[in-house]
């Protein structure tokens, strides 16, 4: 259950963590019934299954003689998570929650000295601590029992479990009952003006829907029912990856998973490479304004000194000195590179030169850094002793991976240039770009062995091929088309090629290890991404069966959802993978959008292309609320025995439609109203 201020997640066997982020109010949060006479059944016992939508988890609990319905939501941008129970069946059924308290900020910061009492007011278990700084309040209106504080000489230190009881009362042909966690980390919120306020609401009102169902947003419908419930989910994903924090702002967290023990939930903090990710698929499916958001967050926290993008924030980084006592805010050379060609990306989509213009400084910036970073010698960039690029498992000099970033930033930063009337920039950044097109092959092409080199050590040594990197060099244009397409036909051998996505290792190398994170392992971005390049470079069939294979993992975990890698060997997440991990997701979402649909938009002009690269037995795809200029515009696009058909629906003024077919392209003008446009076969 994902809010903007608070996060509700785990595994039923294993009880739910409840999060006002930055703050962790409780964790094991699980139920019992408890009937006169009887013995307290578990609620894990008796739960029958678990439902999901944007903002509600929902679970059932099926005994013989009660049934019981538990809704756990957020309303709005309130700091705390509301929880209601429906009891059906005996009337002397009471509701038992059990949990441990915690009332601990996010790693790495701390909070000691807490206590846990009762406020029969609120009627509610308070969490405290001496500076009153940070409360948390669990209440429920129909509490009849309650976990006393204990001064006992053993087992009454904090975080020992403890329990709040609840007596449903009569709602309509059930019995119902409420029960809050609220917390307050900040001085002008109070737990208990948070617990009156979700008391309002009985579910997520429409305005906290309307988050999940805009009206502008892209709708995508393919012959294949799995396929678009993935692809809307992976939609979904995007908006619960939305996370407002009181004192560093609203962004995108990198995703949701449980807690280790340094009280750090998987990934539910500030990623600015997880956040480019996930910009470009908000600008894929028209998210203008929370792109825009996005890109604006980034730059708030640009290094002020170099203009270096940041890597990563913690939840609690507003109560630390995070870039002075932590190394974790600096140290990826590769995301400056990534923001360049993101913001190109969201420029040309929505001609927005008023944000280019505001931010134009600190875009130089960003430009002078990557700069700053490249060898004279070859103008390809090297990484410095104290920082690291993607690969963090390997300590490398430079990266293929990086460099081609250099190619596509260089000429991201050339068009941008060119957007704001700097032609000498403009020349400048594309002359560099292919520079750097050229030193690629020179620097990373193993002409003997015919492969190409993943990077170097600081001590010169080559290292191995890897997915990402072969699929880099594709993307920089560096390879000749004979060797992309040789690599291609490697990458769909099996020694890359799994029923579940593409290794980033071949099962092959010497290093292999399908359950290590990056040698050998399934990555669900990089299979995305994988076909996203294939797509593009005219390789339909094996882009789409790729695609597809990715379908599966939005059910395999958490529903809806994907997971961030998935072992080589079997289709299982590896080891320390993250269950939602946002950036799959998204890259899941922008290939089918740039790929699949072969859709891009080009606000300026105003022009949409179109080149669809659907699989062979797919002969239908329709795509909504594509947003172009001024325009909303639908796309309905078939195909049999006698050739191609779309039917162009557009709500606003005219724009061009650049359609590549099987015969070739298209282009046509297309006028409010609906168009019908045709092509046979070859």
């Amino acid at each position: 259950m994902h809010g903007l201020r608070a996060f509700a997640g785990g595994y039923s066997e294993d009880g739910l963590e409840i999060w006002t982020f930055p703050l962790q109010i409780a964790s094991h949060y699980q139920l019992e019934f408890v009937v006169p006479g009887q013995a307290t059944v578990a609620g894990i016992d008796v739960l029958q299954s678990v439902e999901v939508d944007a903002l509600t988890l929902s679970r059932r609990y099926q005994a013989p003689d009660f049934r019981v319905r538990e809704f756990i939501y957020t309303h709005a941008s309130h700091p705390g998570v509301r929880v209601r129970y429906e009891v059906e069946g005996r009337r002397d059924v009471q509701v038992r929650a059990r949990f441990r308290p915690s009332l601990n900020l996010m790693w790495p910061a701390g909070v000691g000295g807490q206590e846990f009492g009762w406020d029969d007011a609120a009627k509610g278990l308070v969490l405290k601590e001496p500076s009153h700084r940070f409360e948390a309040l669990v209440s429920s209106p129909q509490a009849t029992d309650h976990s006393q504080p204990s001064n006992d000489r053993r087992g009454s230190e904090f975080g020992q479990p403890i329990f709040l009881q609840m007596q449903p009362q009569p709602c309509g042909r059930a019995r119902c009952a409420s029960l809050t966690f609220a917390g307050q980390s900040e001085a002008k919120e109070t737990t208990t003006a948070t617990t009156a306020a979700l008391a309002q609401v009985q579910a997520p009102t429409a305005a906290d829907y309307a988050r999940f169902h805009d009206a502008t947003r892209m709708r995508l419908t393919t012959p294949d029912a799995d396929a678009n419930r993935a692809l809307l989910w992976a939609q979904l994903a995007l908006e619960q990856a939305w996370t407002c924090n009181a004192r560093l702002g609203c962004g995108l967290v990198a995703g949701y998973g449980p807690s280790h023990g340094s009280r750090r939930p998987q990934y539910a903090w500030y990623f600015a490479g997880d956040g480019l990710i996930g910009t470009r698929a908000l600008v894929h499916s028209g998210q203008y304004a929370r792109a825009a958001e996005e890109l604006a967050f980034i730059l708030k926290y640009q290094a002020p000194d170099n203009g270096m993008i940041w890597h990563e924030m913690s939840q609690s980084a507003g109560f630390l000195d995070w870039t002075g006592d932590y190394h974790y805010m600096y140290v990826h050379v590769d995301i400056a590179f990534g923001f360049l060609a993101t913001l190109a990306e969201y420029d040309r989509a929505t001609g927005d030169r008023a944000f280019l213009q505001k931010h134009w400084p600190a875009v130089r910036k960003v430009y002078d850094y990557c700069l700053s970073t490249l060898d004279p010698g070859d103008g390809l960039p090297r990484v410095p002793h104290d920082k690291m690029s993607a690969n963090e498992q390997d300590k490398l000099s430079d990266e293929l991976t990086l460099s081609a970033s250099w190619v596509e930033a260089a000429q991201a930063m050339s068009r941008l240039a060119a957007d704001m009337g700097d032609a000498t920039l403009s020349a400048q950044a594309a002359k560099a770009s292919e520079r750097a097109r050229i030193s690629v092959r020179q620097r990373y092409r193993d002409v003997a062995q015919r492969r190409w080199i993943s990077g170097f050590t600081h001590a010169g040594k080559p290292g191995e091929s890897t997915s990402p990197a072969d699929l880099a060099a594709i993307g920089s244009g560096a390879g000749t088309p004979e060797e992309d397409r040789a690599l291609l036909q490697t990458l769909a051998a099996p020694a890359y090629l799994t029923a579940w996505g593409l290794r980033s290792k071949p099962d092959t190398a010497a290093d292999y290890d399908p359950q290590a994170y990056s040698r050998g392992s399934v990555w669900g971005l990089g299979s995305a991404s994988a076909a996203e390049t294939m797509w593009k470079h005219g390789q339909g069939e094996q882009a789409a069966d790729l695609w597809r294979r990715l379908v599966p993992w939005a059910s395999y975990d958490s529903l809806g959802h994907m997971h961030e890698v998935m072992r080589g060997d079997r289709l299982e997440a590896q080891s320390e993978s993250v269950p939602e991990q946002m950036w799959s997701s998204a890259a899941f979402l922008s290939a089918a959008i740039s790929g699949l649909y072969g859709l891009e938009v080009d606000a300026a002009t105003p022009s949409l292309s179109f080149h669809p690269q659907p699989p062979v037995d797919w002969n239908a795809l329709k795509a909504e609320n594509i947003r172009v200029g001024q325009s909303n515009v639908t796309l309905s696009w078939q195909r049999d025995a006698s050739g191609e058909r779309v039917e162009v629906d557009n709500d606003g003024p005219a724009f061009t439609l650049i359609w590549t077919t099987g015969q070739g392209e298209q282009k046509q003008v297309l006028e409010r109203g609906r168009s019908t446009l045709r092509a046979g076969l070859r």
